[in-house]
């Protein structure tokens, strides 16, 4: 009769140890479904984790792709384009332009419904110093988001607009100024950016491409009830008399009534009636 040979107790704690790493090992990668991976993605965008949040809900779309998951894809690729637009502006703001502009791009591929990706490829193109794509790029996403019944979004994103081209008059940068301003009133004819686009013809000696637009800025102002701005009416007033215009510019300036500007508008009309 053969004996029983018993084994070691170490072997049979090695060998149980095993089998329970084997098990957990098995469980993960069946609990590692598309569902799993978009959940906890969402989590991690809800604690602001985007950097995480994002990797994981391309992982899940990846899964639900491969499963042919459609409803974790559709939800995926909704929550993924905000969770790229929320990491690119996080990359613009530390300078990582190409990576915000990657990670834009991305987004818009998962869901072109959603127009802040665009509007972040619109401030990509802004710290490039492409200025007029930027303008053109914000009006996409402007149109978009009116589309989309987001007005508050549109608004938002118009003021955008609008300060790429304060930047560019505070920065004297004229030439552009022109060029990403005619493309801003091709969208919306705003007074602000009128006057700008004004003022700056006039800052390069060509007063009479700046007559159109001093008047449409003036014009646009009256419109809203509220008084012109003094300042306005002045540049009005020293556009035209420079353009050789001398009623109208005496006109403008008769309409000033503010401390700043009324002595020396009051002077400009004596030397006009000379």
């Amino acid at each position: 009769m053969n004996s029983i040979k018993f084994l070691p107790m170490n072997f049979l704690r090695g060998i149980s140890l095993l089998c329970l790493l084997c098990f957990a090992v098995s469980t993960f990668a069946q609990d590692a479904t598309a569902t799993s991976l978009y959940n906890k993605g969402l989590a991690s965008l809800k604690a602001k984790d985007y950097e995480n949040g994002y990797t994981q809900i391309e992982e899940a779309l990846k899964a639900a792709e491969a499963e042919g998951n459609e409803k974790v894809m559709s939800i995926a690729k909704k929550n993924g384009a905000k969770a790229a637009y929320n990491l690119g502006s996080a990359k613009l703001k530390a300078k990582s332009i190409d990576e915000a502009n990657t990670l834009f791009t991305r987004g818009l591929e998962m869901n072109p419904a959603y127009s802040s990706n665009i509007m972040g490829l619109a401030q990509v193109l802004d710290a490039k110093g492409e200025k007029v794509a930027a303008v053109k790029k914000y009006f996409e996403a402007i149109d978009l988001a009116k589309k989309n019944g987001k007005e508050k979004t549109a608004t938002s994103m118009t003021k955008r607009a609008a300060g790429v081209i304060s930047k560019l008059y505070k920065a004297k940068d004229y030439t552009q100024l022109v060029e990403a301003g005619k493309a801003y009133l091709a969208f919306d004819d705003n007074s602000r950016v009128n006057y700008y686009v004004a003022k700056s013809y006039e800052k390069q000696k060509d007063n009479a491409s700046a007559v159109p637009f001093i008047n449409k800025a003036v014009e646009l102002a009256a419109a809203t009830g509220k008084p012109v701005k003094d300042s306005y009416l002045w540049a009005q007033g020293n556009i035209l008399e420079a353009a050789g215009n001398k009623a109208d510019a005496k006109a403008a300036y008769q309409k000033i009534t503010g401390e700043k500007y009324k002595a020396n508008a009051d002077f400009r009309i004596k030397e006009l009636e000379k």
